[in-house]
């Protein structure tokens, strides 16, 4: 029993405890599980892109009330099964909502709103986080992924504080920009849009920050090209293992030069 507590003690990592990048560090390996879990989830993200797809560009409102039941009940999977009353309530609210729509005939404007809502959340997820007394949520990303004394490094705290910024100005501006798509589609702004907005519609909200994110990687290894960094399919990889830690505020009183 001692020698299995020792054990535990001597391999377990503080929360607090955080190395630089090592280029030579090999990719985190999941377990089995964790894998086979990653998988499911994979597959299904796939089986709900590509009935989306088939939803707006057949504009078959039954599929459309189908794919947004299907993205609430994934994104409250884990408290429906906990049994949190809230969660129920959510989701009972959204199904007669949509029900109603598809009784109206007017399903396909739930599949439409999902874009410009999910991109109205993360201008709001961003955004919060610049406040006075938060840290900026790039910042929270650095410590999850490369480590705390990665942003003490000079330049790497500014420049986390002006990618918040960035990424709030884009999901802003991409966010008004897809709810002029779906008021234009349903006739309220008096022209029907073109093939190319109806396109970045479904697409665009997640075609754009792909690429802002690829060209933001090569500017960032150019501009803090005197810090270490982790390789791109690394900081994925780490970034998809370490996300829950985001949304985690620090009220270590060592950050206070990254709030205000």
């Amino acid at each position: 029993m001692l020698h299995s507590s020792l054990f535990d003690m001597a391999n377990a990592s503080p929360p607090a405890r955080m190395n630089r990048p090592d280029p030579t560090a090999s990719p985190i390996v999941a377990r089995p599980r964790s894998n086979a879990v990653r998988g499911l989830i994979a597959v299904a993200v796939l089986a709900y892109v590509a009935l989306a797809v088939t939803a707006a560009t057949t504009s078959n409102g039954i599929l459309s009330v189908l794919c947004v039941l299907i993205l609430v009940t994934f994104v409250l999977a884990s408290r429906l099964l906990a049994g949190r009353m809230t969660a129920w309530l959510i989701w009972f609210g959204a199904a007669a909502l949509l029900v109603w729509l598809g009784a109206r005939g007017q399903g396909v404007i739930a599949l439409d709103l999902v874009p410009a809502v999910i991109t109205t959340g993360l201008a709001w997820l961003f955004g919060s986080t610049l406040g006075r007394g938060h840290m900026p949520l790039v910042a929270r990303a650095i410590i999850a992924i490369e480590g705390r004394e990665h942003l003490a490094l000079a330049r790497v705290a500014g420049y986390a504080r002006r990618l918040t910024e960035a990424w709030t100005l884009l999901f802003v501006v991409q966010a008004i920009a897809l709810f002029a798509v779906v008021a234009a589609r349903n006739g309220l702004l008096g022209s029907a849009p073109s093939s190319f907005a109806l396109a970045f519609l479904h697409f665009g909200g997640y075609v754009v920050p792909a690429l802002f994110m690829l060209g933001e990687y090569a500017f960032r290894r150019w501009y803090l090209r005197h810090v270490p960094h982790y390789s791109l399919r690394m900081f994925i990889e780490r970034l998809a293992h370490n996300w829950p830690r985001l949304l985690r505020d620090s009220a270590d009183p060592l950050d206070g030069a990254l709030k205000r």
